[in-house]
């Protein structure tokens, strides 16, 4: 039986062949489609983690005292009250204006948590991402929360990438002194941030 297969190959060759390809092309997409499902489940499991620890966050601010502020993390604290914030947004039609309604604490708090715990990886990269208003609600809260030192980096970077503002130099080697000044002035600057917030926890009480 096994000479008459063989037989049978060695009489149809195209067909042999295209049925090596078929089998191998059948493995292939069982192999990509394992890990494509693979990868979609992974997915789903970091979003639904994140939705998890998001909620848990809120829960924890969302009745914040001055003692849980200064007892927190410092940047959990600015994440989970931002969080808090941004559940009162979510709704809104009009983003801006909602933003622009917000007691000026819950501003600077939304603000600094796109500057420090979000997307933004270095201080360039805040200003580069982000526009009016929230540029303007993270220089606000720097005045009002970051010592005169501090405050001195960000307000620098505010008139790097101010189109209005032309007398500052943005070569590359002055953001990347910007960026480098930022990021060690950040453990700094949470701690202030951290102390804003347990002196301001009535309005940010909430959502």
């Amino acid at each position: 039986m096994f000479s008459d297969m063989l037989h049978a190959f060695a009489e149809y060759k195209v067909l042999t062949a295209v049925l090596i390809v078929s089998y191998a092309l059948l493995l292939f997409v069982g192999v990509k489609a394992s890990r494509a499902v693979r990868r979609h489940n992974a997915a789903r499991d970091a979003v639904l983690k994140k939705l998890r620890e998001e909620a848990a966050l809120r829960q924890k601010y969302g009745a914040l005292t001055r003692e849980t502020a200064l007892s927190a993390d410092a940047g959990e604290l600015l994440h989970g009250t931002a969080l808090c914030v941004q559940r009162a947004l979510e709704d809104e039609n009009d983003l801006t204006a909602a933003f622009r309604a917000l007691p000026a604490p819950k501003q600077y708090v939304y603000a600094w948590n796109y500057l420090l715990c979000e997307d933004a990886e270095t201080l360039s990269a805040f200003f580069r991402l982000n526009g009016k208003p929230l540029t303007d609600a993270a220089l606000e809260g720097a005045r009002a929360a970051f010592d005169v030192l501090h405050r001195d980096t960000f307000e620098r970077g505010y008139r790097m990438f101010d189109p209005d503002d032309e007398t500052v130099s943005v070569l590359p080697e002055d953001v990347r002194k910007l960026d480098e000044d930022f990021a060690a002035e950040r453990d700094v600057l949470l701690r202030s941030i951290q102390q804003y917030i347990a002196d301001h926890t009535d309005p940010l009480k909430g959502e």
